[in-house]
């Protein structure tokens, strides 16, 4: 079976969130569409809708789907990321999943997970395990 772990950096390069609810306690929901730019193991980017849900503190936690293409030579294609996660004290990280049969290219038949930890300035450090089904 083959087994490939990738760590690097990603850098958010957009975000756009709306606000869909509202409440008395200064809690809501809301939708983030995300682009980001991965480097270290991976060269690619990828497009991100996260579903968000704020409590009044300002922490939150937050689903959602990442569409990561991969450049890097020797693993070019894409796969596709269900996300689970947190925000709490100005960090987010979230562990994912990489969704069967998502996968294109080279990342044919690829399952596997990972996780990130946000750093500074909208960048967060990342790893990915990919294995071969």
């Amino acid at each position: 079976m083959t087994k490939i772990v990738l760590k690097g950096v990603f850098q958010i390069t957009t975000w756009n969130e709306s606000t869909y609810a509202q409440h008395h306690n200064d809690s809501k929901q809301t939708i983030a569409e995300i682009s980001q730019t991965y480097s270290g193991d991976v060269s690619g980017s990828a497009q991100i809708r996260y579903i968000m849900s704020y409590q009044k503190e300002g922490s939150a936690v937050f689903v959602g789907i990442e569409h990561l293409t991969i450049d890097t030579p020797e693993i070019a294609g894409s796969i596709v990321l269900q996300h689970n996660g947190v925000f709490s004290q100005g960090v987010a990280q979230s562990q994912f999943n990489v969704i069967a049969d998502s996968g294109t290219d080279n990342l044919l038949q690829y399952i596997g997970h990972g996780e990130f930890t946000s750093t500074e300035n909208g960048q967060a450090d990342y790893i990915i395990t990919l294995q071969h089904e």
